[in-house]
């Protein structure tokens, strides 16, 4: 992941928590993890 993908995922999770949307935030946090988990380095 380039700096500036990880730079658009946060500010794309921080303003859906700013805007009261934790559910989808935590949503898209558990794929990253998940697909981070699965990626064999």
């Amino acid at each position: 992941m380039t700096r500036l993908e990880l730079l658009t995922l946060l500010y794309s999770l921080q303003a859906l928590l700013e805007s009261d949307k934790a559910d989808k935030a935590i949503e898209i946090i558990e794929k990253i993890i998940k697909e981070a988990e699965n990626t064999n380095i």
